[in-house]
């Protein structure tokens, strides 16, 4: 607590599973990741009340929106995870808040990111399509695909992520907000870019598409962009070619 209590601000970016391996290891969050976050808050409503808290701004998902129609989802929207590794997020999401309603010095900040892209990655890893591509197309080897391609997601370029961190950081705001580019591609649309750069196509193995594997999100960041004056300034097209 007397540590904390030194801290502007304290980013909660830490979690122990990703989709792919909460689906494998069930309850890992239950076991790691939200006693964690509960010994957290309760350092943080520990420090003496006379004194200021940081900031607690915890990255959350966009996946805790499950499947979205066309129409981008705002933070009013429904929640209705289909994976665990939402579940969970938006389990964490509630703790804060109800910590927040007994401390009001706790004025969190809760982004439910979108899909990042441009982390530098392997394409090993049970994460992230585009790195995939990227191998495929410099090894020229096939490719392997859950599902038929056509799911869609935003996708957000890292820079314009940290940009957001950091207005979060830097301003008064304080509640549950999106952080999505607004633009929307499937997976065959990025595949199509990588056959346009290479000038042939690529050899595409399908397999049956998970069933936790949201095939629409489609989130609106009009919010956090009216309160903080942020905006995403990444062409995903052109950082894809």
């Amino acid at each position: 607590s007397k540590i904390m209590s030194s801290f502007t601000a304290l980013i909660h970016a830490a979690w122990s599973t990703v989709p792919f391996t909460s689906e494998i290891d069930p309850g890992r969050e239950d076991r790691e990741d939200l006693p964690l976050l509960k010994n957290i808050l309760e350092n943080l409503h520990h420090i003496e009340q006379r004194a200021s808290i940081p900031k607690l701004i915890f990255i959350s998902s966009a996946s805790v929106y499950g499947n979205q129609k066309r129409e981008p989802a705002t933070e009013l929207a429904l929640c209705k995870p289909l994976s665990g590794y939402a579940r969970a997020k938006l389990v964490a999401e509630r703790l804060i808040l109800q910590t927040a309603v007994h401390d009001p010095r706790l004025k969190p900040v809760i982004l439910r990111v979108t899909n990042l892209i441009g982390i530098p990655s392997n394409e090993n890893i049970h994460q992230g399509i585009l790195p995939k591509i990227v191998a495929a197309v410099k090894k020229q080897q096939t490719l392997d695909l859950w599902g038929d391609g056509k799911c869609s997601k935003d996708y957000l370029w890292i820079d314009d992520f940290l940009e957001a961190l950091k207005a979060a950081v830097e301003t008064s705001v304080q509640g549950i907000f999106n952080i999505g580019s607004g633009k929307n591609f499937s997976l065959l649309e990025f595949i199509q870019i990588a056959e346009e750069v290479i000038q042939q196509p690529l050899s595409i193995k399908y397999h049956p598409r998970y069933p936790w594997d949201v095939t629409c999100s489609n989130i609106s960041s009009v919010a956090f962009s009216e309160a903080t004056g942020w905006n995403p300034q990444t062409n995903i097209t052109e950082k894809v070619e």
